[in-house]
């Protein structure tokens, strides 16, 4: 997803909805064996739609509401309605969410589906036909329609904001590594929205910037950051967002009101703050105080918190990391701005040196911003570089393909895929000696996709190679 379409378009281009007033089931013409509780299901085709394939966790009951009597499977039958929650993977692996948080899902007894269509790449016709899909599959399980919810991590959580931006039903967002499509919220159709991007995270400033347009736009939301790169959050950083959809549905008197939970949730708050302030990071500091006050609102008093950020306002340090936040910000902006105007104009030999001065073993002595940012900008040139080079690709402009690569090995040592575009180009040459070559590298370096290899138009003369079905051997 490039997120260059706003929301409001989307609406007029789709043009589909799904009523969700009520909490029920939709029945469909031959009878259906949901699948075990308890267990993950690593791909179902769909109940009502053939082309569409998806992970899946139905958590069993919980032990306040277990029964012992048993269907023909031999899992427990699911008694009450539960919550869904369905997750957008920019690369279509519906199982690593599903299988990253399913212990989230057993804590909140939330049903799990992972979509295994939606993907970074597809036009609107397609993301259209996918969401449409999945919003009629899940009202196949015993789903309450009150609690409807999407998340998703880099594309994917455009793919999330475009399905609540579209469908009524849908509750509230878990936005992970990327913001909206098109930037600003649309007004139009309000959802809650908890956003989580990596400190490391290219995305970062993006996310942070969504405070201010959500604030205006009168949307429900809160914007945090975790220790980590672009990639799904932690289990444990993933949980703020669970634990705050679900405060917000007893806020909403969608869910009873659970006060062990929420003293749980405000007693990890209490711990995470002490740590931040002994640490000085007085910026995490204020933010886990605010996601507090906004957790606590109408559930708990807030006034220790509320105390708490305003003491931390008051630390003469507190304005310095605000301030060097605000100039890192425009730095990474102007240097990101510089990467993409270099990348086909400088030689190899500026990029090696480029790269180099964004290593973290040359930020010794600097600022912790320095390096976080640093690493923000290997992140965007890695992602940058396979953007263009796969845009000239496509367009056979394989000399400005040849130096994008080149630069993307530079920039990503550690990824497959420039050695996997790299055959590519030399497969296409007849080159299929050194087309092998780069393909074992890629192999090394942990490229598994032996669909997309297979696929691949350039290398179907390779396919007659004993080389070839040698390296299929090695791929898991």
């Amino acid at each position: 997803m490039n997120g260059s379409f706003k929301i409001p378009l989307l609406l007029c281009l789709l043009g589909v909805s799904v009523s969700c007033s009520s909490r029920s089931t939709k029945k469909i013409d031959r009878p259906i064996v949901l699948p075990a509780t308890g267990m993950i299901h690593e791909n179902i085709t769909g109940f009502t739609d053939k082309d569409i394939s998806y992970a899946l966790y139905i958590p069993g009951p919980s032990p306040a509401t277990a029964v012992q009597d048993k269907d023909k499977t031999g899992a427990p039958p699911v008694k009450s309605l539960l919550p869904v929650m369905v997750l957008f993977d920019p690369h279509g692996s519906g199982l690593l969410p599903v299988r990253k948080y399913r212990e989230l899902a057993d804590r909140y007894q939330i049903i799990l589906v992972g979509s295994n269509n939606a993907k970074n790449g597809l036009s609107i016709p397609e993301i259209n036909g996918i969401l449409s899909s999945v919003m009629k599959e899940i009202t196949v399980y015993p789903i309450d329609t009150a609690r409807i919810y999407v998340s998703g991590f880099s594309g994917g959580s455009r793919v999330a904001a475009i399905a609540a931006g579209t469908y009524p039903c849908i509750k509230g967002v878990i936005g992970c590594g990327a913001g909206l499509p098109g930037g600003a919220p649309s007004v139009g159709r309000k959802f809650d929205y908890f956003g989580i991007a990596g400190t490391a995270d290219f995305n970062m400033f993006e996310m942070l910037r969504l405070d201010e347009e959500m604030t205006r736009a009168g949307i429900r939301h809160f914007i945090t950051t975790f220790p980590g790169p672009h990639a799904w959050p932690p289990c444990e950083v993933m949980e703020e967002g669970f634990g705050w959809i679900t405060l917000n549905a007893m806020r909403d008197g969608n869910l009873g009101k659970n006060n062990d939970m929420i003293t749980g949730i405000m007693a990890g708050f209490d711990t995470r703050i002490k740590g931040y302030i002994h640490q000085n990071h007085l910026l995490a500091a204020a933010n886990a105080c605010r996601e507090a006050i906004q957790f606590a609102s109408g559930l708990v008093p807030a006034g220790k918190f509320e105390k708490q950020l305003e003491s931390i306002k008051q630390e003469p340090f507190y304005a310095k990391q605000v301030g060097y936040r605000e100039t890192i910000m425009k730095k990474e902006m102007e240097e990101q701005d510089v990467l993409e105007k270099s990348l086909l104009s400088k030689d190899l030999g500026w990029w090696k040196t480029r790269v180099a001065l964004m290593d973290s073993r040359n930020m010794k002595g600097k600022n912790p911003e320095d390096t976080l940012m640093n690493a923000r900008l290997k992140a965007f040139l890695s992602l940058y570089c396979y953007s263009l080079a796969s845009a000239v690709m496509l367009h056979h402009e394989y000399s400005d393909a040849e130096k994008t690569i080149a630069v993307y090995e530079v920039a990503d040592p550690p990824n497959p895929e420039p050695n996997y575009m790299r055959a590519i180009i030399l497969a296409g040459r007849s080159e299929d000696d050194r087309a092998m070559k780069q393909l074992q590298v890629a192999l090394v370096k942990g490229f598994t996709d032996k669909q997309r290899m297979n696929d691949q138009p350039e290398f179907q003369p390779l396919k007659s190679s004993p080389a070839w079905f040698d390296l299929l051997k090695t791929m898991k």
